[in-house]
């Protein structure tokens, strides 16, 4: 009974992981299937896909352009009643030969054709014939002239089309607008579209920076899903295998000892594990693309941190004051900054507290102060602003410190430069002064003024040097890691576009392969100590029961897996 459990499950896994669409969803969707035709399309590539039209499917429609006036607007029809709403949009007219455009008026539905019934005087008319369209079925594209009156009387139109002149009676496939994301939900049913795609389909549509485009551009493809469905493959054999042994063990030969096998599938598990812990650093590197890099100004009291913020955002963002103490919150600004997305966050000056007349810290300054350590901790760049006439602060450097053991990239803006009355000297003793506080290279120095006037002379102080410091630190936080396993590093561009909902399903198959690892590991050291191989099946069980949850998890990736929460997932992802 034990044999033919297993045999059942693997038969299922395979039929899931060979064909495109979950059974469950394929049984869901021909339940009631009366009046509908459907084809098998296959095999292609080694799968088979189901193609239906299912008369009692709602065909939708909804706005693809942006609401407001515009030249052209585009409404999108998908599903078996297009060629009905044509034949009452543009009535006596030859249905468009797939794939070309074709010039046509739009008249109001089950009414005589007239100018008083004209929708529009000119529409380009798009038909796709399914399968091989955007969401795998029929699609009607209507290009119409942008004004919001045209747009609204096309829109109220296309539902009317599915009744008859003689009342409303129902057609084969309901008419209806789009839910959120509807479209998109119906090419990944169909096939045309895979989960990680999708995902990177938001962030394209939501890109505002060059890097970000970059990122979802990479993210479009189907490599992503093609990555994790070949590593869910190899968890699937080696589970086959381990669970061959469990079921068969007593009454098969097997090449291999328990022993060797268990060994040969470890083997294999920790090179995958290499593979997918570089996939997760990557994703954490292209959350900062994604969410936008977070960048402190620190520095004692006056230090210019405010002049610096304004000069780099170009605009007054920030009170500046010859008044020490002026900036007693944290200002937020974001801003694109050679193409990355940041988020430059200037705040209260540090210095430690006198005992007595003006150095005395009040409770409202002590609020700041606290303020500005606890956004400098939780950067991922520290820029120190340091007045070039005046000794480094005790508080600031201490700080610096902190953030220096917590791995935040470090620079400093040693500003009013251009006060120095012998530069070359000073530069020197800055630099040598920072490299025994801080440890940094004299390559994480910058000299600047931040005063609009300040004179050019062979050594600059300029806020451009300091910029491009910046943009070269971005540079690396954010290029892509390669294993030393690999030696293709284009293939590791695409895992910075890899989201959070991918990173923590990725950690999470992870932590399953090293408890499938803690397993085998726990039998190999009672093998070196006994001289033997104990078959002990429980053991093995977990060992394949871990490699069933890593597979699982890399499943609810794609959205192909069996777990219950799939449909949880996508309908968060398609509202997107």
């Amino acid at each position: 009974m034990r044999a033919f459990a297993s045999l059942l499950r693997r038969s299922r896994e395979f039929q899931s992981s060979r064909c495109h669409i979950p059974l469950s969803s394929v049984s869901h969707s021909l339940n009631g299937f009366r009046g509908s035709s459907r084809c098998w399309h296959g095999p292609r590539h080694g799968h088979f896909r189901l193609y239906y039209a299912d008369h009692y499917e709602p065909t939708i429609y909804a706005l693809s352009t942006a609401s407001g006036k515009a030249a052209i607007a585009v409404i999108r029809i998908s599903g078996s009643a297009c060629r009905q709403i044509y034949n009452a949009l543009c009535p006596f007219t030859a249905f468009p030969k797939p794939r070309y455009a074709t010039l046509r008026k739009l008249y109001a539905p089950h009414v005589p054709p007239s100018p008083a019934t004209m929708l529009d005087s000119a529409a380009l008319i798009l038909y796709f014939p399914t399968p091989n369209t955007a969401t795998g079925e029929d699609v009607l594209e209507l290009h119409v002239h942008g004004g919001p009156a045209i747009v609204r009387a096309v829109l109220a139109a296309i539902p009317e089309c599915a009744t008859t002149p003689r009342g409303p009676v129902s057609t084969r496939s309901p008419i209806r607008y789009a839910e959120p994301g509807e479209f998109t939900r119906r090419a990944f049913a169909n096939n045309r579209m895979d989960l990680p795609q999708i995902e990177s389909l938001g962030e394209t549509l939501s890109a505002s920076t060059e890097q970000q485009r970059k990122l979802s551009v990479r993210g479009t493809t189907s490599s992503l899903a093609a990555r994790y469905g070949y590593w869910r493959m190899l968890l699937l054999q080696a589970r086959g295998e381990l669970e061959a042994l469990i079921d068969f063990s007593e009454d098969q030969h097997f090449d291999e000892s328990p022993a060797v096998l268990c060994a040969s599938v470890a083997e294999q598990v920790r090179a995958l594990r290499v593979l997918m812990e570089a996939h997760v650093a990557n994703a954490v590197r292209g959350e900062l693309l994604r969410n936008g890099i977070s960048v402190a100004l620190l520095g004692a009291p006056n230090a210019g941190k405010s002049s610096l913020l304004n000069r780099i955002v170009g605009r007054d963002a920030a009170i500046v004051s010859q008044e020490a103490g002026t900036t007693r919150d944290v200002v937020e600004v974001g801003l694109d900054l050679g193409g990355w997305l940041v988020k430059m966050g200037d705040m209260a000056g540090l210095r430690r507290a006198g005992l007595v007349g003006a150095d005395v810290v009040g409770a409202v300054e002590q609020e700041g102060i606290r303020r500005a350590k606890q956004r400098a901790l939780e950067s991922d760049v520290l820029i120190i602003v340091q007045d070039a006439t005046t000794e480094p602060d005790p508080e600031v450097m201490e700080t610096a410190k902190q953030c220096i053991d917590f791995g935040i990239h470090i620079l400093v803006a040693i500003n009013k430069s251009d006060q120095l009355v012998t530069f070359d000297t000073a530069r020197s003793t800055w630099e040598e002064k920072l490299q025994y506080i801080l440890g940094l290279p004299n390559n994480r120095i910058c000299f600047i003024s931040c005063k609009e006037d300040a004179t050019p002379t062979a050594n600059t102080f300029n806020i451009q040097s300091l910029l491009t410091n910046l943009q070269s630190t971005f540079e690396s936080m954010t290029a892509a890691l390669v294993p030393h396993s690999d030696p293709d590093p284009s293939i590791w561009q695409e895992s910075l576009g890899a989201t959070e909902r991918q990173r923590l399903l990725l950690s999470e198959c992870l932590s399953h392969l090293s408890t499938f690892l803690a397993t085998v590991n726990h039998s190999s050291t009672d093998t070196a100590v006994t001289g033997e191989y104990k078959a002990d099946e429980v053991d093995i069980v977990v060992a394949a029961e871990s490699l069933r949850s890593a597979a699982d998890a890399l499943g609810r990736i794609t959205g192909r897996g069996d777990s219950g929460d799939v449909e949880e997932v996508l309908g968060v992802v398609f509202e997107k």
